[in-house]
């Protein structure tokens, strides 16, 4: 090889290298896909190593959660082929719930097409699944006292918001939905529950099941043991063969868990909301830009200035502070409840934020 050709070689070499560097930067400075992970602390696994089938119930919702992504993505947008993978998804879910995965999925795993889509997603919803699971271990672990778990709580929830890119709104559900995202003026609205209804009716199930865990581990904290294994067998034998009609929120399911950790159970309503939105938007054949749209709700719904402040001077009342966590209770199966409280309020007047006129 002469001169000329290795210097011609040397060239092609570096402009591939060059490239492909300039390639990498500008993927990353679109969008970041770097872990956290959750603090190091010594209540960490209590739940999973106390309760380990219903730490087995938390990883098939959250495959479930995940994987419905994908399932919509891939249906076509007409009825029948939507009732028929509905009902297809259930009954896979069921069998995922009998035979669970011993540890947490990541949501990129069980919907990849989802995660391709919108990788923002599937991140926000597993730094909040995170959360979730250290609330859990501490009020799962033994040792610790009423004042250290509300200790730990704090800690944990200032970790989670010091994450703002990631981290779910502490202010209530009705400031997300009634005064940034005007959910029910969308026109995507309801077309999950509309064209999949028992995929619909399984997720409020599972949005019982989270809340009622956190306000047993605070009744019957001294033998919870026994009491969580019970809430798997009401889950099982009432709350999945008749579900909720609706979203289930916080204040309904667990009053004195919201009360003990007031931000961190807006958080929670916030997740399922969007997790309801992220469906709805994935259902509806009016949404062209699926992952714009989708981002553009979790602009709406993520933590901003200000909301923690509006978390604790905006307390909600339950409406049943004296619940029993172990019964499931008619009115949790129908009616309007909480939400129907939420989505009967004036609505916001003017433009809808970060939106056109409607």
């Amino acid at each position: 090889m002469n001169r000329r050709a290795w210097y011609s070689l040397g060239l092609s070499g570096i402009s591939v290298v060059v490239g492909l560097c300039a390639a990498a930067a500008t993927v990353d400075a679109l969008e970041q896909r770097d872990e956290i992970y959750r603090r190091r602390a010594p209540y960490l696994w209590a739940f999973y190593v106390r309760h380990p089938k219903n730490y087995g119930l938390t990883t098939a919702a959250h495959w479930a959660h995940g994987s419905i992504s994908d399932l919509l993505l891939d249906t076509p947008p007409d009825p029948a082929a939507a009732a028929e993978a509905d009902a297809r998804f259930l009954s896979q879910a069921v069998a995922v719930l009998r035979r669970p995965a011993r540890v947490e999925p990541e949501q990129a795993d069980v919907g990849p097409a989802f995660a391709r889509l919108a990788p923002l997603a599937p991140k926000v919803i597993d730094w909040t699944h995170a959360l979730h699971e250290a609330l859990y271990d501490i009020m799962a672990d033994p040792s610790l006292t009423e004042a250290e778990q509300r200790r730990f709580i704090e800690l944990e929830t200032d970790y989670y918001l010091s994450e703002p890119g990631l981290a779910f709104s502490p202010a209530p559900l009705e400031v997300i939905v009634r005064e940034r995202v005007h959910l029910m003026a969308q026109p995507w609205f309801k077309a999950f529950r509309r064209d999949w209804p028992q995929s619909a009716h399984l997720f409020w199930a599972f949005h019982w099941w989270h809340p009622a865990v956190y306000e047993t581990q605070v009744v019957y904290h001294a033998d919870q043991t026994a009491a969580v294994a019970q809430i798997d067998q009401v889950f099982w034998t009432e709350v999945l063969p008749q579900p909720p009609n609706r979203m289930l929120l916080s204040r309904e399911v667990m009053p004195r868990f919201a009360v003990m950790a007031p931000e961190a159970a807006n958080i929670f309503d916030n997740l399922h909301q969007f997790h309801g939105i992220a469906y709805d938007i994935l259902a509806s054949p009016l949404v062209t830009d699926k992952k714009a749209e989708i981002y553009r709700m979790l602009e709406l719904m993520l933590v901003r200035p200000g909301d923690r402040e509006r978390a604790l001077r905006q307390r909600v009342s339950s409406p049943v502070p004296d619940l029993d966590p172990l019964r499931y209770e008619p009115w949790m199966r129908s009616g309007p409840g909480a939400m129907g409280a939420v989505m009967a309020m004036p609505q916001g007047q003017g433009r809808h934020e970060g939106h056109g006129s409607p």
